[in-house]
């Protein structure tokens, strides 16, 4: 009886290996033929540069650089140049590319094509034009077409530069001047959940819109972890890669100092509090904040009073919890939409008691900074420490190059991906 037994658990274990084997012999069958696929609709086009469906996905560094100056100014590929411009940074100086560029096109010829990259270069990039050796390049261009039809083109597009630049370092003058300011340990009296909520959305997308692309390439691979752990009084500029410049700007970290100022400041307006009565509000106030960021799509404030609800400093005042088993439910509720919508994003691109503490004296928050609803306010934001982390991780694709020593384009597109969607809140 015990062989017999034995004999049909042999035949099980066989008819399992079997049918493991069938699925890993489709799987390679499966991964062939999606490589040989490719392989077919793959081509090589000039200087060695690679295709597949229409797409540049490799090619060598030379090659690369002339299709940034297409025969034709029709022919420049914006995608392309976007991509081309923010990974290779990576490997060459936006200063000595645009000097090779300009080698590029003989005197006797006209600027045309190299204006028309310039133009894109100026509006997606400006801040690489902070830079004195890449504008020492641009006033030679300018030289050139002082006494052609591109003259105004030129001076147009120097002049959009010059506001932009000009727009940074205002915002840069008034980071400064927030950093200066003295903490203060007094216990604010706030606005409604609503007014804080839209007051937060404004501070995030000003924070947003003046990150440059070119930051996701220059921060340091960890700067998502540190600046999550602790606030810092001044922003960094390092963790740039080897043989790339230093950078010039610090919107990237002071965004992510934003996010973990405004989660200790969620704690600590709670933990000021007297007496369970007012934490309890407190907690209501906030839970209805990060409620209504997640109405209006602002998921970086929303997730970030989340957490600072959830830290173990705020996690432990059981007796406040107690009073408020409607609103941890809500939180339960958010968190999980929260995280929903963060991976949705992400996929479209890629136990003590309560303790007393004396009540400081309270102050009004002044009421011009309470505004009013307008359509505006309704715009996506997504987890900035998921997007930089999501970047990193692209970065380090594109910083391989393939065994043949050619620059990986399709990573480069992919980054560009991520960076692009960001950027262009």
């Amino acid at each position: 009886m015990e062989k017999c037994k034995n004999t049909v658990g042999q035949q099980r274990n066989h008819g399992t290996r079997d049918r493991h084997r069938g699925r890993h012999k489709s799987k390679a069958n499966d991964d062939e033929s999606e490589d040989e696929t490719d392989a077919k609709n793959s081509a090589m086009g000039t200087g060695g540069v690679m295709y597949n469906r229409g797409n540049i996905i490799s090619g060598p560094e030379d090659s690369l650089v002339n299709l940034l100056l297409p025969d034709n100014v029709e022919d420049l590929d914006k995608e392309f140049a976007f991509s081309f411009l923010l990974s290779s940074r990576l490997f060459i100086r936006p200063h000595e590319l645009l000097g090779r560029l300009l080698l590029n096109v003989p005197e006797e010829e006209p600027l045309d094509r190299l204006v028309a990259l310039l133009s894109i270069w100026t509006n997606t990039f400006p801040y690489d034009f902070r830079d004195e050796r890449i504008m020492c390049h641009v006033k030679h261009i300018v030289a050139r077409c002082a006494n052609t039809g591109l003259g105004d083109v030129v001076s147009e597009l120097l002049s959009a530069l010059l506001n932009r630049l000009t727009e940074l370092e205002q915002h840069e003058k008034e980071l400064r001047a927030c950093q200066s300011l003295v903490d203060e340990t007094e216990l604010i009296k706030w606005p409604s959940a609503t007014q804080l909520a839209q007051i937060l959305c404004r501070i995030e997308r000003n924070l947003a819109k003046h990150i440059g692309p070119e930051e996701f390439v220059q921060c340091s691979s960890t700067v998502h972890i540190s600046r999550s752990k602790k606030s810092e009084n001044k922003p960094s500029v390092s963790g740039c890669q080897s043989g790339q410049d230093s950078k010039k700007t610090c919107n990237l970290e002071s965004y992510l100092d934003w996010s973990a100022k405004l989660r200790l400041l969620v704690s600590n307006e709670i933990l000021l509090c007297n007496g369970i009565r007012d934490r309890s509000k407190v907690v209501e106030l906030w839970s209805g904040v990060a409620q209504y960021c997640l109405l209006v799509g602002n998921y970086n404030s929303a997730t970030v009073i989340l957490e600072s609800l959830e830290s173990p400093a705020i996690a432990r005042l059981q007796a406040t919890w107690s009073k408020l088993s409607t609103t941890s439910q809500q939180l339960d509720c958010m968190q999980r939409h929260a995280d929903g919508c963060g991976d949705l994003w992400i996929k479209q691109t890629g136990g003590n008691s309560d303790g007393d503490k004396q009540q400081p004296q309270k102050k009004v928050a002044p009421s011009n900074i309470i505004p009013k609803t307008k359509p505006n306010d309704w715009v996506v934001i997504p987890v900035f420490a998921d997007i930089v982390r999501l970047a990193v991780q692209t970065r380090e694709e594109c910083l391989t190059k393939l065994p043949n020593g050619h620059m990986n384009v399709a990573a480069f597109y992919r980054l560009a991906a991520v960076v692009e969607l960001y950027t262009s809140i």
